[in-house]
């Protein structure tokens, strides 16, 4: 009876463990992780990412802004739009990076939207790229200026797939041209990154 009694009187001052429900730690969002996707604040994005997107790597003469109307797939009022000018030592190259770290959960499967336009085919000497992380490197999926298909000022969209390999993810739209005298303008608009029932790769 006393070898009962102490170990019951032991018992009473065992902590219970209990845990969190594991949904409130681990369910992912399943809405729109870009934030200010159609740039509907009409906040220019800043070289200094003092807001959700920063503008960078920049080629040759290039400069950027928001335009106005955004893309018809949505009504939106702005787009960004990306001005690619050579350089008078860049031998043809312009380009920049439109660029914006995500919130993701690791080893989640997400799908990337986004509406594009470019001003002019160039010759087929521009183009657009999104770029994801793709386990150890990065993904990407290019759009050229001549793609068939591709009208110059009409609304077209792009997207791939990715699995997140992190808790932040950095999106990438790469704007790029390339040829003596080139010069086009390129639009991005709607940007969606959301989770994705299928298979990423």
């Amino acid at each position: 009876m006393r070898l009962s009694y102490v170990a019951l009187l032991f018992s009473a001052f065992i902590p219970i463990i209990t845990s969190a429900p594991l949904d409130a730690r681990t369910t992912c969002p399943s809405t729109n992780l870009v934030k200010d996707p159609g740039f509907e604040s009409g906040v220019t994005p800043s070289v200094s990412g003092s807001g959700p997107w920063i503008v960078n790597y920049f080629i040759g003469s290039s400069s950027y802004s928001l335009t106005s109307p955004g893309s018809i797939n949505s009504g939106g009022k702005y787009a960004f739009t990306a001005s690619l000018y050579p350089g008078p030592y860049s031998n043809g190259a312009s380009g920049e990076n439109l660029e914006q770290t995500l919130t993701t959960c690791a080893g989640k499967n997400y799908s990337i939207i986004a509406d594009f336009k470019f001003n002019s085919t160039a010759n087929n000497a521009c183009s657009i790229a999104i770029q994801y992380p793709f386990k150890t490197t990065l993904g990407s999926v290019t759009t050229g200026s001549g793609t068939p298909g591709i009208t110059p000022g009409v609304w077209s969209q792009t997207g791939s797939t990715f699995q997140a390999v992190s808790t932040a993810s950095k999106l990438s739209i790469v704007f790029r041209c390339n040829g003596i005298g080139v010069r086009n303008l390129i639009s991005v608009d709607n940007v969606k990154v959301q989770l994705f029932a299928g298979n990423a790769y």
